[in-house]
């Protein structure tokens, strides 16, 4: 196994080498500045663990000072590249910080506040890496002094890798008027949280498990409807309904009404469940994320299977992406149920710089302890906000049971999965 001084010299020649990319692509076009940003970025995140930690140390105002203090013509002049000690690995660290919120400043100057419409418009690559770097500032947090690398490394804008581990990143663009206005207004985003009453499940078995062919519930469309009108007269901006209460058929009813304008939907978006949808003969969990017009921005396809830890599994194949939702004011991850509250496994969402991450869910109380634990996780890390819709389901029921569980995790309070009973099948939350 290399030696730790070993691993920082080969970490130097990644340094002296995307010094040398950025020297030359800086200030070409928009597109080549904001490769070399990537380059300067990602080579830190990539740095010992022992060297980045340095870059708590660093005070944020010094740090914002010298890099307006770089002058456009002294860039990469004076980096020293020297890392046997600690006063070289600090000096060395230090100088690629600055220079990565120069070049940061510099990108921002040169695209400008162009709405983005593909993921070309904010892709990165460098050497065999790609990842889409969004000149947006997060919404729950401020760069400050003792914070991590990927706290702020960046200060007014985020990276989100092109791929984790087994999961392509795919990013959702909605030009959303409505989301224009929230940002001018710089206002706090609502959310509905509806869930059904009186709700079963039809099962059907197959060799791989269990898999949901329909569902019963206490006047469903209609308690959508209401939903939907509430929300729209409350302000609301989006609605999120549980795992597997959404059926195909629900789903084109939804789509339909508020297509054709029947129902009103002044939203930017319905997170409209889970279903079981076969597609090209593989059976999916899937999530539709709609827009607030009824059409299909996209879909989420559950990551992890359920099983009860006996023989019966979820019959479902597995999603290989993670969606984000980009809105003009808010970026926006999604899972369902043990996609997020998995603790066998580690879920792919901190390495997600996002502000808000959604979950339709379905379980009991250990099954939202799971996911209280997670949001904690994804709160300290990034600021993230969670949203956990999860409708009641046991096979053991007990006496007076919850409809189900809302958590809405919007700091760092103390919670439990009791804290998020409800047996109110429809409320709002601001997150």
């Amino acid at each position: 196994m290399p030696s730790a001084a070993a691993n920082e010299r080969k970490w130097l020649q990644d340094v002296e080498r995307a010094l040398d990319f950025a020297r030359m692509h800086v200030g070409t076009d928009v597109v080549s500045t904001r490769n070399a940003l990537f380059a300067l970025w990602q080579v830190v995140d990539k740095a010992p663990a022992r060297v980045r930690d340095i870059f708590r140390r660093f005070d944020e105002s010094a740090l914002v000072q010298d890099a307006v203090a770089l002058k456009t013509k002294d860039l990469f002049a004076n980096v020293p590249l020297a890392i046997g000690t600690v006063d070289q690995r600090t000096k060395l660290l230090y100088a690629l910080a600055i220079h990565v919120r120069n070049v940061e400043d510099l990108l921002h100057e040169a695209a400008g506040e162009q709405p983005i419409r593909n993921e070309r418009q904010c892709l990165a690559t460098y050497e065999n890496e790609g990842a889409y770097l969004l000149l947006r500032n997060p919404r729950h947090r401020t760069a400050k002094t003792k914070q991590p690398f990927r706290r702020r490394g960046l200060r007014r804008s985020r990276i989100f890798p092109r791929q984790i581990g087994d999961y392509r990143v795919k990013p959702l663009f909605f030009e959303d008027p409505r989301a224009r206005d929230r940002a001018g207004a710089q206002r706090e985003l609502s959310f509905g949280a509806g869930l059904f009453e009186e709700l079963e499940f039809v099962l059907d078995h197959d060799p791989g498990g269990f898999f949901v062919t329909g569902i019963k519930a206490k006047d469903q469309l209609g308690a959508i409807r209401s939903d939907l009108e509430m929300a729209s007269g409350s302000g609301c901006d989006g609605i999120v309904y549980p795992e597997l209460t959404i059926t195909g058929d629900t789903l084109g009813e939804i789509r339909k009404k508020v297509g054709a304008g029947e129902w009103r939907s002044d939203l930017s978006f319905v997170i409209a469940g889970s279903r079981h949808e076969m597609v090209d003969k593989q059976r999916f969990n899937i999530c539709s994320i709609l827009n607030g017009y009824g059409g299909e921005i996209g879909e989420h396809r559950k990551l992890f299977q359920y099983t009860d830890g006996t023989n019966d599994a979820e019959s479902i194949e597995l999603g290989t992406e993670l969606p984000l939702l980009i809105l003009p004011d808010a970026t926006i991850a999604f899972g369902i149920c043990l996609d997020y509250c998995n603790i066998s496994e580690d879920p792919p969402y901190a390495d997600l710089d996002v502000d808000y991450v959604l979950v339709p869910s379905c379980g009991n109380e250990k099954t939202m302890e799971g996911h209280v634990k997670r949001s904690a996780q994804y709160m300290d890390v990034h600021k993230t906000r969670t949203l956990v819709v999860q409708q009641f389901f046991d096979e053991k029921i007990p006496k007076d049971p919850p409809l189900g569980y809302v958590l809405c995790r919007r700091d760092d309070a103390a919670l439990g999965a009791l804290d998020t009973e409800t047996r109110h099948r429809w409320g709002i939350y601001n997150l």
